[in-house]
């Protein structure tokens, strides 16, 4: 059994080697080597009148890479200012844990710190979708955003097109600044902070908005002809843009579909099916889960079988939401950790027998 923090997943885990991990887990899934449980919540009151506690998991398995993983995360969530705050014990800690097991004995492989790994593997997944949708001479790059997961987009994004040009806006100018900095620094693609969000978008070739807002992050009639959109959540698109585009893809299953008939189930913050508990006046204060009014988009899985078309025309304005089979990809990029901490001796090792039990489960 090995324990391994962030430090340990980053220095056995690139980008590239992400989006190889993740192109292998979409591989088995067509196959059928793979699986995936959607997300699913829990609420529960804090006690105080402005956080709830919150609860999430999703799970995977890749039978290539022989891993069942369970992603687990904790968290004090408040929506404040249009925004979605969240903190484990206190501000600025948080708690995430993946959990691995082997599929061919059951054995308890690994237990891995989620933070890096996570805004890899939603990177990773914006990378593919950008290479599915993208003109293939896209070269400019608008992004919405400077924190984590939007690096993590940018460097996905450099490994599936040649950039030449990247314009960043985020509220904040010290933060856009260095995040510019960062691009130029380690990616040696020409980049620019930019004081508004349609400075960053318009004439760009590929947008992508990384955030933590709860509405839209900018107005479609900023896009080019031929624009690609790739973003992190739905909320951070407006129906205006949906309206606008020619084609919308999301990368799978994200939750349990809004409205499914299952006892006690809710759908809450961010439409994520969820189980609260809670007096009414409690409950209030989860923002609720706006019902889709289309019904559900085409799949990664659809436009790589042919089942749907992709981009049509040069000028076709394409959307991928980077949303869905996330337990998958924590299986398979925790399988692809696992392989070369191994190899590498990283992390603690704890004894297997402390996991392990002699009465039935």
């Amino acid at each position: 059994m090995r324990l391994l923090d962030n430090d340990d997943v980053r220095s056995v885990l690139d980008m590239r080697g992400t989006i190889t991990a993740l192109r292998r887990a979409y591989d088995d899934l067509r196959d059928g080597e793979a699986t995936y449980v959607p997300r699913i919540d829990m609420f529960a009151p804090t006690g105080r009148p402005d956080d709830y506690y919150q609860w999430g998991s999703m799970a995977g398995v890749s039978v290539s890479y022989g891993i069942a993983a369970v992603r687990i995360k904790s968290d004090v969530v408040s929506w404040q200012g249009g925004t979605h705050e969240k903190y484990c014990v206190r501000p600025g800690r948080y708690c995430g844990l993946i959990l691995c097991f082997r599929v061919t004995d059951g054995a308890p492989l690994a237990i891995l710190q989620d933070g890096y790994l996570q805004h890899m593997r939603v990177g990773g997944a914006a990378g593919i979708g950008t290479d599915a949708l993208a003109r293939g001479d896209a070269a400019t790059l608008g992004v919405l955003g400077s924190g984590g997961m939007a690096w993590t987009f940018v460097e996905a994004i450099a490994q599936v097109r040649e950039l030449t040009t990247i314009r960043v806006h985020s509220p904040t100018p010290e933060h856009r600044t260095e995040f510019a900095g960062r691009i130029r620094s380690e990616l040696g693609i020409d980049a620019v902070a930019v004081e508004h969000a349609e400075q960053a978008v318009r004439g760009m070739a590929i947008v992508a908005t990384a955030t933590d807002s709860m509405s839209p992050t900018f107005d479609p009639a900023w896009l080019r002809p031929g624009a690609h959109v790739v973003c992190v959540t739905r909320r951070e698109l407006g129906d205006a843009l949906l309206d606008h585009a020619d084609v919308v893809t999301q990368l799978g299953i994200h939750t349990v579909p809004h409205g499914a008939d299952v006892p006690m189930m809710e759908w809450k913050a961010g439409a994520i099916a969820s189980y609260v508990a809670g007096r009414p006046e409690d409950r209030r204060r989860i923002p609720a889960g706006r019902a889709p009014e289309r019904g559900a988009w085409p799949t990664l899985l659809d436009l790589e079988t042919g089942r749907v078309p992709g981009r049509r025309s040069d000028d076709d304005v394409t959307v991928f939401v980077t949303t869905g089979t996330q337990g998958l990809q924590f299986a398979s990029v925790a399988g692809h950790v696992l392989e070369r901490a191994e190899k590498a001796e990283l992390g603690r090792r704890l004894p297997a027998e402390w996991f392990l039990q002699d009465i039935r489960d």
